[in-house]
């Protein structure tokens, strides 16, 4: 009857302490989609040769470029990378969402605690002719979204699923 429980115990503890590195994980992941998107925003679109599309574009012939998405499409999928880079354990993050605001009282950073690109204080970075809007001074923010199952079959009959998200708003350059 002991070893049950004891196993049952043993199991939970490794649920809750993967449960809380996969929280911690996502908020990282949020914050570096955030600071990408800070160093990116402002380069959306610019030609020029000191830009590249993407950082293995750069090299020796040109050390200190730029990485100057060429639309907010590219712009999105480079934050989706950066985010998915720092995924380390959890697997693909597909649940990637991007808004830049001017961060003042009329365009406050979304604050809803399940705001899309669209949604809910969200914009997408891109106005309704697919634009870019993020410029030097204002705000990009990045929520990720994961739902985490349990690897415990009891468990997991228990508590089901648990949605996570993390967010960060960083000062665009």
């Amino acid at each position: 009857m002991a070893i049950p429980l004891f196993a049952l115990a043993m199991f939970g503890l490794l649920d809750v302490g993967k449960l809380v590195y996969t929280n911690s994980v996502i908020s990282q992941a949020a914050r570096e989609g955030a600071r990408l998107g800070a160093t990116e925003a402002g380069w959306i679109g610019v030609p020029g040769d000191g830009c590249v599309t993407d950082t293995a574009s750069i090299g020796s012939g040109n050390p200190g470029a730029h990485v100057c998405p060429t639309n907010v499409a590219a712009f999105k999928s480079h934050i989706v990378a950066a985010v998915n880079r720092m995924a380390v354990g959890v697997g693909t993050l597909s649940a990637v969402h991007v808004s830049c605001n001017l961060g003042s009282g009329s365009d406050p950073a979304p604050t809803d605690p399940a705001w899309t690109d669209t949604t809910l204080g969200g914009n997408g970075c891109d106005d309704d002719a697919g634009n870019s809007i993020g410029s030097s001074g204002q705000l990009v923010s990045v929520r990720v979204e994961y739902i985490y199952q349990p690897i415990t079959p009891i468990i997991s009959s228990i508590i089901g699923p648990v949605p996570l998200s993390g967010s960060a708003s960083m000062v665009i350059n």
